[in-house]
């Protein structure tokens, strides 16, 4: 199971990033978007581990930070790199029966161009504190997600990715402050699972950012699977 997860997140990214060798890792650079959540490296499938410095070169040549996100059962040495600091170890849950949440928003599929796509983006960058999206990042936008809307209004959003090898992976659920505890998280998580079921996968994963969430998640039909586990070395990003 953590093998077939971390060659889904490590395929997935590869169809749509660029990949650079990095020594025992592979990172995957944003075509658009410098953000370091969005260029990350991976461990490569049974690498031998490493010191990280062939990482470290890469990014710092492409003005990135040095952060990696793997499954922690498949690469047990990266909390222990040398220079690189533990941003995040947490839960990775896994559904292969979604389960059906109700609540009081509308849920709407949001496909690229679709006149929800502005209202989309800007509510889930504000319940992630994110500034607002650029026109420019409204534009070129093209994923695969669903809005939650109260009274026309877009308050929330969630998004499925790339169908691959019977697997898709959950992401980007947030809710506007005002509309949270209102069940409409729960409804766009079991919306996004089931569409991302409709397109072919049999199994989906997501990864909580604290345990009020994956409390959400398990009313939808997910059980903890894995551990993700992020490390990072700031000092690498830029010029330094």
């Amino acid at each position: 199971m953590h093998e077939r997860i971390q060659r889904y997140l490590r395929d997935r990214v590869a169809a749509e990033r660029e990949a650079i060798p990095a020594g025992a890792f592979t990172l995957y650079k944003h075509p658009a978007d410098d953000h370091p959540f969005l260029n990350y490296a991976i461990p490569n499938e049974d690498a031998e581990p490493d010191d990280g410095s062939a990482l470290v070169a890469a990014a710092r040549e492409r003005g990135l930070m040095a952060r990696v996100e793997a499954v922690a059962p498949c690469a047990p040495w990266v909390p222990d790199l040398p220079g690189f600091e533990v941003e995040d170890d947490l839960r990775l849950m896994a559904t292969t029966a979604p389960v059906a949440q109700e609540s009081e928003a509308e849920i709407v599929v949001v496909r690229k161009g679709s006149a929800h796509v502005p209202g989309l983006l800007r509510a889930q960058m504000a319940a992630f504190d994110e500034p607002p999206p650029s026109d420019e990042q409204i534009e070129r936008w093209d994923g695969r997600a669903v809005a939650a809307l109260v009274d026309g209004e877009i308050v929330g959003g969630a998004a499925w990715t790339l169908v691959l090898d019977g697997m898709t992976e959950v992401a980007g659920i947030g809710v506007l402050e005002q509309f949270r505890r209102r069940g409409i998280a729960g409804a766009l998580t079991a919306e996004a699972t089931r569409q991302g079921f409709a397109e072919g996968a049999g199994m989906a994963v997501l990864v909580p950012g604290h345990e009020g969430a994956a409390r959400v998640y398990e009313r939808a039909g997910y059980a903890n699977a894995s551990r993700m586990i992020h490390v990072r070395r700031p000092e690498a990003q830029g010029s330094l």
